[in-house]
């Protein structure tokens, strides 16, 4: 049975164009320049209080003026450590979802970014973060067509080191076979072909191996996965199940039996099938064709 995406809290659940909108970080207040405008303001004052003013208000005047520019750098230090504190509060959200992620709760996962995303952020790597999770999480609510949205905003908005965006371009090419849009899905392959300057990515292979499954050429998709097996060993873990699962559907697309039970195994001793077949509902045929893996005795 293929496992189904979970059902949206509310309408407006991980509204894509508002949340984007949202978290936009507002600008700063320059509270360090108000601090040395006011430090400045002060000698002044003092000056001209020390030119003008009579003996007897000369005291009381330096002295409003001293606890004055006190009382402005007093507010400034607990304003500094407020907003250290939102900060640092804001990451550790961050590191929640991550966990929520890793641990395949997607609800709770998709709320905690609904609640951090529809407010400013304090940090542009914090928000970065939190939309690289809701990419995840709304593929897997099979919401692709906005999966897709929040990748080309993180490639088009915000600046990413080579490896975050390599990750950012694999999701939005996934993501682009899910929803069925194969052309723009083999342009995605191609720029990442060009971008990879030779380097191999076990990630692409996966990708261009669910591309050839899905598009009916399994003799291509069984040439990559035989040719990068080694790669995706080293690179994939786990997460090599998705390419032994690929792998069966493409040896059972011709008629290789044996191979396809051997990888049909291979697949499901590392992943859930319901996991597999949500991923790929391609594989979905192969159930009842060949055994998967027999669980472990502690969930058997």
């Amino acid at each position: 049975m293929i496992e189904t995406a979970p059902q949206p809290l509310a309408n407006n659940f991980l509204d894509v164009p508002t949340l984007l909108e949202a978290s936009e970080p507002r600008p700063r207040i320059p509270w360090s320049r108000f601090l040395v405008a006011g430090f400045v303001l002060a000698l002044f004052l003092s000056w001209f209080i020390n030119r003008s003013a009579v003996p007897q208000a000369q005291d009381a005047l330096e002295s409003l003026v001293a606890f004055g520019l006190m009382g402005f750098a007093g507010i400034i230090t607990l304003i500094s450590v407020y907003t250290v504190r939102r900060i640092r509060a804001e990451q550790a959200a961050v590191s929640a979802v991550d966990e929520l992620v890793q641990l395949r709760r997607w609800p709770e996962a998709g709320v905690m970014l609904q609640a951090m995303l529809s407010q400013p952020a304090r940090s542009p790597l914090a928000r970065a973060q939190s939309l690289l999770y809701l990419g995840m999480v709304l593929a897997r609510y099979h919401r692709f067509e906005d999966s897709v949205t929040v990748h080309d905003y993180l490639l088009e908005e915000i600046p990413l080191d080579d490896v975050t965006e390599h990750g950012v371009r694999l999701g939005r090419a996934m993501s682009l076979l899910r929803e069925e849009n194969l052309l723009d899905a083999d342009r995605a392959i191609a720029e990442l072909r060009r971008a990879s300057r030779g380097v191999e990515s076990a990630g692409l292979a996966l990708v261009e191996i669910y591309r050839d499954v899905k598009t009916g050429h399994p003799a291509e998709a069984i040439e990559m996965f035989e040719g990068r097996l080694p790669v995706m060993r080293r690179q994939l873990g786990h997460r090599l199940a998705d390419a032994w699962a690929l792998a069966a559907r493409a040896y059972d697309l011709l008629g290789r039996s044996e191979e396809a039970a051997v990888a049909y195994q291979n697949a499901t001793i590392l992943a859930p099938l319901p996991e597999l077949t949500r991923r790929y509902p391609e594989i979905s045929a192969l159930a009842g064709k060949y055994p998967p893996a027999p669980a472990p005795p502690e969930v058997a």
